[in-house]
């Protein structure tokens, strides 16, 4: 949900139902009962009759909506999705109790997405937790390199301590492996790194013949010095990504407004040299189970 602005993001956290009847109406003006009273501004965050955003009626306006009511889904405390439901004929009224019915629907979706989202962080974890404590870290790997590669969602890697590299999985795009390790090694994080576009994030990498299968990198720091790590890859992939109008249109600024575009035609791009994302569970995987080196 990072393309909806924050001040907007909050706004559907605290109030998690927002509705416009009809995108044309005029806004009823608010009458204060003292000069005093005027002073304060009126909280309106609650209510669901607050005016929308200017930029926002006309977003609808260009898109053909006529009335809108959303529903917010959050997940760890964070807006996590919308479910937006549009009208485009004429404004639409929608009675408190359906609301309140909407808003419960909500809240429900919102606890069984969490669910599944845990479920598959403990799936995920059980694998390392389970292992012997007292192995050592080239010992565990080299008998858990298929669960290591599962739950990293990696298609290999290797494990580099004290000098020496031993492979986690198959190793393919042997010489790219290679160069990455040893920059990787030059680098030393100290600090998680992920990437999906490597040739974009890391362009101070020598290698003239240019990285043509892996495109994803994980480093898992073990020392605090860098010298010890887990590295994973990723292949890259194409993808056909669909957009509801060019997301690459330059803006227009009328005023001291950001104009919302005007062009809602369906819009495809295909998009190479990135790897799938790395998910935030993965990035962490290891930092609860203790030092491994």
């Amino acid at each position: 949900m990072s393309i909806v602005p924050k001040q907007a993001r909050d706004l559907y956290m605290i109030n998690k139902i927002r509705i416009l009847y009809d995108r044309d109406a005029s806004n009823a003006r608010l009458i204060c009962r003292t000069l005093e009273d005027a002073e304060t501004p009126l909280d309106l965050r609650h209510s669901y009759l607050r005016a929308m955003s200017p930029i926002h009626i006309k977003y609808l306006e260009n898109l053909g909506v006529r009335a809108t009511m959303s529903i917010s889904l959050t997940v760890d405390n964070k807006l996590w999705g919308l479910v937006s439901c549009h009208g485009y004929g004429s404004g639409k009224r929608v009675p408190l109790p359906v609301r309140e019915l909407c808003r419960a629907l909500g809240d429900l979706a919102s606890t069984n997405i969490e669910k599944l989202i845990y479920s598959t962080r403990i799936k995920a974890r059980k694998p390392l937790s389970a292992h012997p404590q007292q192995r050592s870290p080239s010992a565990y790997i080299a008998a858990s390199s298929g669960d290591l590669l599962n739950m990293f969602g990696a298609d290999f890697g290797f494990l580099a301590i004290k000098g020496e590299a031993r492979t986690i999985g198959r190793l393919f795009a042997y010489n790219e492996a290679i160069v990455l390790l040893q920059y990787v090694r030059t680098r030393s994080f100290t600090n998680i790194y992920v990437s999906e576009c490597i040739t974009q994030d890391l362009a101070d990498i020598d290698y003239p013949a240019g990285l043509k299968t892996i495109s994803g990198i994980l480093v898992v720091p073990l020392a605090l010095s860098g010298s010890d790590f887990l590295i994973f890859f990723r292949k890259g992939q194409t993808q056909e990504v669909k957009w509801a109008g060019n997301p690459h249109e330059k803006k227009k600024v009328v005023g001291n407004y950001l104009e919302p575009r005007s062009s809602f035609r369906r819009w495809s791009e295909r998009v190479v040299g990135r790897s799938r994302e790395w998910t935030e569970d993965q990035s962490k995987l290891f930092i609860n189970h203790g030092n491994l080196s």
